[in-house]
């Protein structure tokens, strides 16, 4: 719809050269599975260790994904990648708001694809940021039935609207407006009403745990007697290593522990909502005898730091920011669940949907299908990958400012955009990424041959469509 064709030419001279990746392509299938995608707001890797219908529900009935990251730590980059199949420097949406935000974005994606191989589609919750504003809330081509929430100018739980097919609802702050319980029944009714004689696809997106992660009227205190937060990293002692010390320098007071850890209680209960709407979600299809070809992943747009590094919040390029839960069920998983270690992609999910609604992507692909490894089958696949963030600049609040990294797995490397700032860690003997060692002798030449990597990676075009049909 609106991709701008000069992105990634300037982003490769704002970057300096550096750039993206990885391998691609779907293969399709004559069986055409339902597809529900649950993805949470900001929820990092363990938010999910309290949620017990996730864990149950999908994970005991599926793969969870120990090693899943997405390639740029923030709403609405992730989201785009997640239904375009590429990395933000390529489909062009780099930032949350701005013209590199949602007006930046071709939505001929993942629902427009199964919408014209015959499914019925909803997308209930939020969609990407900065699609309220300056009348861009219009029904996008793709979905049968649209209900949006405005997410300007946060994610709210109370006070809120939703745009129902085109007719806008606004919500109060009774316990029955709690947003996350309108979503879930939105979602429920679209399940109760889909004809089982066709296949559907159900985006569900509650804005929890996002910030100000308020919980449910009966989740209020659920976690008020958890124990401390604690890392290696919280509150990072030395951080003279760090490029960034200087916008850091002070390390976090007691009152700061607190917020952090006042912050973590309430996400997690913000999540106990979620976690029964999963619940519900899978009773209906239960009830409505389509579990037995239904697919349920459960992931999260990016992640949240609680004050490790002396930081909060997300888009960082470290662990903590860019490594979220990933938990798929499987209508052909008979024991408990499993586990995969291999290093997954938010821009894996188009071709992956794709391949079990036995379509082909009709954009050129970052990612890779990975409906192989959700049949346990150990195929080639990818060791390194980029993480990004090319929005704008977020020194002056306290984020990063523009970068390009590298991931292998056993190595971290990040290039920021400003005065030549680099990261390096060996993740073997430093998995909590606590001393760079990019100045150290020893580590200069794996620092080169990180920079040639990471070149090539972003630079390498995704995979056209047609070589990807070639492999179905």
């Amino acid at each position: 719809m609106r991709r701008t064709a000069l992105l990634a030419g300037v982003l490769l001279l704002v970057i300096l050269g550096v750039a993206a990746s990885a391998s691609a392509g779907t293969t399709t299938t004559k069986k055409r599975l339902n597809v529900v995608f649950i993805v949470s707001d900001d929820e990092r890797v363990d938010g999910n260790a309290v949620m017990h219908d996730v864990q149950h529900d999908l994970g005991g009935h599926g793969v969870t994904f120990t090693n899943f990251h997405v390639t740029t730590s923030e709403c609405g980059p992730s989201r785009a990648s997640i239904l375009l199949g590429e990395y933000g420097h390529h489909d062009g949406v780099t930032d949350n708001f701005g013209p590199h935000s949602y007006p930046a974005f071709d939505d001929d994606d993942l629902a427009v694809w199964l919408h014209r191989a015959g499914y019925q589609t909803a997308l209930v919750g939020k969609y990407l940021n900065d699609y309220t504003l300056d009348g861009h809330n219009v029904v996008p081509p793709g979905w049968d039935d649209w209900q949006v929430m405005d997410s300007v100018p946060e994610e709210r739980y109370y006070n809120y609207t939703v745009n129902d097919n085109g007719k806008i609802e606004s919500y109060g702050k009774a316990p029955s407006d709690y947003s996350t319980t309108v979503l879930s029944g939105k979602a429920v009714s679209f399940l109760q009403h889909v004809k089982r004689t066709k296949p559907f696809f159900l985006y569900y997106a509650p804005v929890a745990p996002h910030l100000p992660a308020i919980p449910a009227p009966q989740d209020v205190g659920r976690f008020d007697n958890l124990a401390p937060f604690s890392s290696p990293s919280l509150n990072e002692k030395d951080i003279s290593d760090k490029p960034w010390e200087a916008w850091h320098a002070k390390a976090l007071t007691t009152r700061g522990l607190a917020y952090a850890n006042e912050v973590r209680k309430r996400q997690l209960e913000s999540l106990q909502a979620v976690d029964r709407s999963v619940g519900r979600i899978v009773r209906t299809l239960r009830q409505r005898h389509l579990l037995d070809r239904t697919v349920i992943f459960y992931t999260s747009d990016n992640g949240f730091l609680w004050g490790e590094h002396r930081l909060g919040g997300k888009i960082w390029p470290y662990e903590e920011s860019t490594r979220v839960p990933l938990l798929v069920r499987t209508p052909w998983t008979t024991a408990n669940g499993t586990t995969d270690t291999k290093p997954v992609l938010n821009i894996d999910f188009a071709s992956t949907i794709s391949e079990l609604a036995g379509v082909t992507p009709e954009v050129p692909q970052d990612g890779d299908s990975f409906v192989p490894l959700l049949h346990g089958q150990n195929v080639p696949w990818r060791h390194e990958y980029i993480i990004e963030y090319l929005g704008r600049g977020k020194l002056h609040v306290g984020g990063p400012p523009r970068f390009v990294a590298i991931h292998t797995g056993r190595y971290l490397f990040v290039k920021y955009r400003y005065d030549g700032w680099e990261e390096l860690y060996d993740l073997r003997s430093d998995p909590w990424e606590l001393h760079n060692v990019v100045d150290e002798s020893r580590y200069r030449d794996v620092r080169a041959a990180l920079l040639q990597q990471m070149k090539r990676l972003f630079e390498a075009p995704p995979h056209p469509a047609s070589e990807l049909e070639a492999r179905a």
